[in-house]
């Protein structure tokens, strides 16, 4: 038998990261154990002959389903205490697809790689298939395309919730600290304390329905009936005509029959219901309540909790961070949405926290880590044996939660912004992306990003992960090119600072013409790296609009370059630290390395060839 010749891009090979910024020396093994994990179950899609793509999305899935990233399930939360994400994933045509500020989507990715797939069909009336959906929008087409669509809480982590509350104080601090220096007209970012997402979702929906009926006509929409995509959510309003929420069946004969049908599944006369004690469900909890976890949510202790969570409700109302907004009635309807569930009725909810728990990759916390504050972690100082600044093997590690905090930091922790970080805390602060990027064993390369965006970010801010030629980007291959080559790059940071700079299509671009920037905004012939290099001085960190900024321009880039002669990875970043892994068929383990700067700034380099084998 005469052995093929291995030609270039027969070789599948994958690269991933898990977000620029700074992870903590205790908390190292658990990320690079991520990105193991991650290129493991990639490398395992491509032996069986899957696509760049299909690896692309197993990777970034298990790096969502992972709580120590910043990605998926244990995202930082939004404002109002909502996970949004976004996820953009991009193929080897450079055809892409996107979501942007989308909650209750488990993977963003699989969403992403939907939007991907419906954007190659044909529609009718000649419409333009899009490749990026934000918001609800994108929840809908979700749920059209039979994608489970989560509660709000299910995508919450105990970790996200304690950092939330404490960012949520903080921020309270500096805008009450803000008032006082310049005055109460001041212009300042009031927190909203009086909302419901989910109620206001609903009634957001409705009211697009009936516009929709009035355009079509009264005749036809009193004939029609109205359905509506579920949102499932902490009010746990059943779409069925069948069931009604605690709300509707406490109404009056008047004020039920005042109402249509359509609306009576979603209104409450009294006013929208306070969900169950929990903190995730409650999205504007404060730092002061004390409520059960999802851990103990269905525990017997329940009604003891609920005790003590109105001792701490009374004392929060007098507490200085309480906005004048607080309503006297709260603790009446409180005690009418004590009872609520997940919808179902009778026995049935008493299982209903089947519903509450997210299947994930990682295992569920300790009973420890449920109760104590998270995510900080002790001092080095503390353990025997820290994790080395390089790459380690990692066969005796596990994944678990963060580490508690020590108290000496608790007590010692500054009040800061929320997106402000000290390189010297024992505490992760992941500002940004996962990403991935593959080929397969066609020779076809892919790549794609996810993220859960900055903390207390506005609701309905779109990141870099959710935008292709911002979080991620690929240069197709010239069919009339000898050399074949094409360049995958996925970035992580500042997004608002990488947007405006477009890194990863100027980065894809210097990398693969083999460039670089010069004064006079001129050009000249570069190496890879040294390419890489003077992209993020000169046209990153040197551009007009990172430098005049308020915000700090982080960045992190992972840049794959495939020709004939074999594939090579670059990675740079200017924060202290950037995990990644990368693996090939021809491996039997991933390599991976937390690469870590030297601070203030300074860009950090690397890289990896991987040669194919030529016919002798």
């Amino acid at each position: 038998m005469i052995a093929r010749g291995r030609r270039g891009g027969d070789v599948p090979v994958i690269f991933v990261h898990a977000g620029a910024g700074y992870h903590s020396v205790q908390n190292e093994g658990v990320h690079l154990q991520a990105c193991n994990d991650a290129a493991k179950a990639a490398m395992a899609v491509l032996n069986n002959g899957g696509t760049a793509v299909d690896a692309c999305e197993m990777a970034i899935k298990v790096l969502e389903d992972r709580e120590i990233t910043n990605a998926g399930y244990g995202s930082n939360l939004a404002m109002d205490g909502v996970v949004e994400c976004d996820a953009v994933v991009v193929d080897h045509l450079g055809r892409s697809g996107g979501v942007g500020a989308v909650a209750q989507i488990k993977n963003p990715i699989s969403l992403a790689r939907l939007v991907l797939d419906h954007s190659s069909k044909q529609l009718t009336l000649r419409r333009v298939p899009p490749n990026l959906l934000v918001g609800q929008g994108a929840v809908d087409f979700a749920f059209d395309q039979g994608m489970p669509v989560m509660p709000y809480d299910a995508l919450v982590s105990p970790a996200a919730r304690e950092r939330w509350i404490r960012w949520r104080s903080d921020l309270k601090y500096a805008e009450r600290k803000a008032r006082k220096a310049a005055g109460e007209s001041a212009l300042v970012v009031s927190l909203r304390t009086d909302t419901d997402p989910a109620f206001e979702e609903q009634t957001r929906n409705r009211m697009r329905r009936e516009h929709t009926q009035m355009l079509l006509g009264n005749g036809f929409a009193r004939a029609s009936s109205v359905s509506s995509s579920p949102i499932p959510s902490h009010r746990g309003l059943d779409s069925s005509p069948s069931k009604t929420t605690l709300g509707s069946a406490s109404a009056t004969p008047d004020s039920a029959s005042s109402c249509p049908s359509d609306q009576q599944e979603y209104i409450d006369p009294n006013g929208p219901l306070l969900p169950v004690q929990e903190s995730s469900r409650s999205c504007f909890v404060n730092s002061t309540q004390h409520v059960p976890t999802l851990a103990t949510l269905n525990s017997a202790q329940d009604m003891a909790d609920d005790a003590k969570s109105e001792e701490f409700d009374d004392s929060d109302v007098q507490m200085s961070d309480v906005g004048d907004s607080f309503d006297p009635s709260w603790l009446e309807r409180r005690q009418r949405g004590r009872d609520w569930n997940d919808g179902s009725s009778g026995e049935e909810s008493s299982a209903s926290d089947g519903t509450l728990h997210l299947p994930s990759v990682t295992s569920s916390p300790p009973p420890i880590a449920v109760h104590t504050p998270l995510p900080g972690t002790p001092p080095e100082s503390l353990l025997e044996q820290p994790s080395p600044r390089a790459s380690t093997p990692l066969g005796h590690v596990t994944a678990s939660p963060p580490l508690p905090p020590s108290p000496l930091l608790s007590k010692l922790r500054k009040i800061t912004t929320p997106d402000s970080y000290f390189p010297g805390q024992n505490e992760d602060h992941i500002t940004d992306t996962v990403g991935a990027v593959a080929i397969d064993c066609y020779g076809n390369i892919a790549c794609g990003a996810s993220s859960g965006g900055i903390g207390m970010k506005y609701r309905g801010r779109v990141g870099p992960a959710a935008l292709v030629g911002v979080g991620a980007a690929v240069v197709p291959m010239d069919p009339s090119d000898k050399q074949k080559t094409c360049v995958g790059v996925v970035t992580s940071g500042t997004g608002e600072h990488m947007a405006t700079t477009m890194a990863a299509t100027v980065c894809a671009e210097r990398v693969y013409q083999g460039t670089k920037r010069i004064k006079g905004g001129m050009f000249e012939a570069a190496e890879d790296d040294e390419a890489l290099r003077a992209m993020i001085e000169q046209e990153f960190m040197g551009h007009p609009s990172v430098k005049n900024s308020h915000s700090v321009g982080a960045i992190g880039l992972l840049a794959v370059k495939k020709t004939r002669d074999g594939v090579y990875l670059y990675f740079g970043h200017n924060t202290d630290s950037f995990a990644m892994a990368s693996m090939h068929a021809d491996e039997v383990h991933p390599t991976c390395t937390m690469s870590r700067s030297r601070g203030n700034g300074q860009i950090a380099q690397g890289g990896r060839a991987i040669r194919y084998r030529r016919k002798k």
